[in-house]
């Protein structure tokens, strides 16, 4: 059975469906069919131990005793381990009915309310600096991620770095990290079909082909299109 993704009419019913979209909880999204762990991408990982050795090696040179380069290794290896710990305990679920997100299961995202044309791949260190997302919406660290548009409800809002907010919505943004961003896409794709969301029929080559965004530190205008609660969705075939 085909089923329409949300569109808000500017009526009450609408507004309505859009609240209780907001209010669904992971009993709603149903059997999980693909789950994917927020592992950190190994750029990151060689961000942190590439400098820790170098470090490590310039104390050892200068300092008699091996104790000030041993600690430096320790630290800089519990940091990357911290993330690797994080990011395996940390789980993405594609669900019948829409995302699961993080080790607890509290953060849903109906299909209904995802927008097939608002879903990017990143590749970049600085993602954050482009897309403002909830610290709860963000699972994983830099690197290649999924960029993805939806319904969020009691999120806190940090945007540290300063990025464009387009105000106030009842949709919001979630980076979803991981080795296999490719296999996520497809994931969903096949879910949101599955569940009757016909419109989301080739979301994963168009976001390869279409919706690839770089994020750099320069931030030039928005990389990405933010979505209002009476905006409809853009469709797959919606360029970046």
């Amino acid at each position: 059975m085909s089923r329409a993704l949300f569109r808000h009419d500017g009526s009450p019913a609408a507004q309505a469906h859009l609240e209780a979209l907001t209010r669904l909880t992971r009993a709603d999204m149903g059997a999980e069919r693909a789950v994917f762990r927020a592992l950190p991408g190994w750029g990151l990982l060689l961000w942190i131990l590439v400098p820790t050795l170098l470090i490590a090696v310039a104390a050892l040179a200068i300092a008699p005793s091996p104790i000030g380069a041993v600690v430096i290794l320790a630290v800089g290896t519990l940091v990357a381990l911290a993330f690797v710990v994080g990011g395996w305990f940390d789980r993405i679920r594609v669900c019948d009915q829409g995302l699961v997100l993080g080790l607890r299961a509290t953060v849903v995202v109906p299909w209904e309310s995802v927008d097939p044309g608002r879903v990017y791949l990143t590749r970049g260190a600085f993602v954050a600096r482009h897309v403002a997302a909830a610290v709860g919406a963000t699972r994983g660290s830099s690197g290649r991620m999924v960029v993805l548009n939806g319904t969020q409800r009691g999120l806190f809002m940090l945007n540290a770095a300063g990025a464009h907010d387009g105000g106030p919505s009842p949709f919001g943004w979630y980076l979803l990290g991981g080795h296999h961003p490719s296999r996520l896409l497809a994931a969903i794709e096949a879910a949101m079909v599955a569940a009757g969301f016909t419109e989301a029929h080739g979301l994963a080559p168009s976001t390869e082909q279409l919706r690839r965004i770089r994020t750099t530190y320069r931030v030039d205008g928005p990389l990405v299109t933010e979505r209002g609660a009476l905006d409809p969705p853009l469709g797959v075939d919606h360029p970046a």
